[in-house]
């Protein structure tokens, strides 16, 4: 017997590419054909508000978020990955002291709107602040690669998904209290609207305007930018400096669809420029796949790239 599908309560979701090689994810409530018309032009403004929603709104809908991603089994699996490899493989021993590669900005490039009802957004987002909050908490006192986690923090290993997760000791309330000045948050996306802008605004966030971010990163830039258009994922990666952190599309991905694209369509410069700035990145640092998430799949084919201390 064939199975009827269920008709979709959840709006339907269009993915647009603008002129400067933006890829967008943004919200319809109606059944809209993408062409090459103004309409998608006019898709590609910042996000519509939805009537009556208010700041309030997503201030309740970031705690929820958070207290969501804080008590999932994938958050502490990425706690252990970052406390465990990526912190620690960026210390180098000077004398007797230890010290870890500086991170003193996070760019952020592609989010979404957070008020059109995007939930990778919103996954995005609180899976950034729990990494900053991890950063933040072992700067003062930064682990050895051969050390382990504290019994009070440590995660009991389990052989199976089903056995629950340890209870987590943050909540929402203190998630972005470890946030301090020494991480500064800078976030670009043409997308955002003026209650996009007013609720990371409020979280001390600050929100640049395209393409200005691009000129932000420096060799202590953490870049967070999941599946950005490849062209501007190169872009970020290719600058005058490299970011110190990375957390994007697997590299061997891009590098992938670059090579089987230059064999489809021949290539101008453009294609052999972008995979040189991947492979020049790619081979420069080390990196983990993150997990794969139970609540939604902006995590997949995504990694986190980190540099060798020098």
């Amino acid at each position: 017997m064939t199975r009827k599908s269920k008709s979709s309560k959840h709006p339907k979701r269009l993915q647009l590419t603008d002129s400067s090689g933006w890829t967008h994810i943004t919200t319809s409530f109606k059944n809209t054909h993408l062409t090459n018309s103004p309409l998608s032009a006019q898709l590609l403004q910042p996000a519509e508000i939805p009537s009556g929603q208010t700041l309030a709104d997503l201030q309740k809908s970031h705690t929820r978020y958070c207290d969501q991603w804080l008590s999932s089994p994938c958050y502490h699996v990425v706690r252990r990955l970052f406390l465990d490899e990526v912190i620690p493989g960026q210390i180098k021993e000077k004398g007797k002291r230890k010290e870890r590669r500086k991170i003193d900005r996070c760019i952020v490039l592609g989010l979404g709107s957070l008020s059109n009802g995007r939930r990778s957004s919103w996954w995005e987002l609180v899976f950034l602040e729990s990494v900053l909050s991890l950063l933040l908490s072992s700067s003062s006192s930064s682990p050895s690669p051969s050390s382990s986690p504290s019994p009070s923090t440590a995660i009991p290993k389990t052989e199976t998904d089903e056995i629950p997760a340890p209870p987590n000791p943050e909540t929402a309330e203190t998630f972005n209290s470890k946030r301090e000045e020494s991480i500064q948050v800078y976030i670009q996306d043409p997308i955002f609207n003026a209650l996009d802008i007013a609720f990371l605004s409020s979280l001390g966030y600050t929100v640049l305007n395209h393409p200005s971010a691009f000129a932000e990163i420096t060799a202590s830039t953490f870049l967070f930018a999941p599946h950005l258009e490849i062209e501007v994922y190169a872009r970020a990666l290719g600058g005058l400096e490299q970011p110190v952190m990375c957390m994007g599309t697997d590299l061997a991905e891009c590098l992938d669809r670059l090579s089987t694209q230059r064999a489809r369509e021949g290539d101008d410069g453009a294609l052999k420029t972008q995979e040189g700035m991947f492979r020049g990145y790619k081979d420069a640092t080390l990196s983990k796949r993150l997990p794969e998430f139970e609540r939604d799949d902006w995590m997949y084919f995504t990694s986190v790239y980190w540099k060798n201390p020098e």
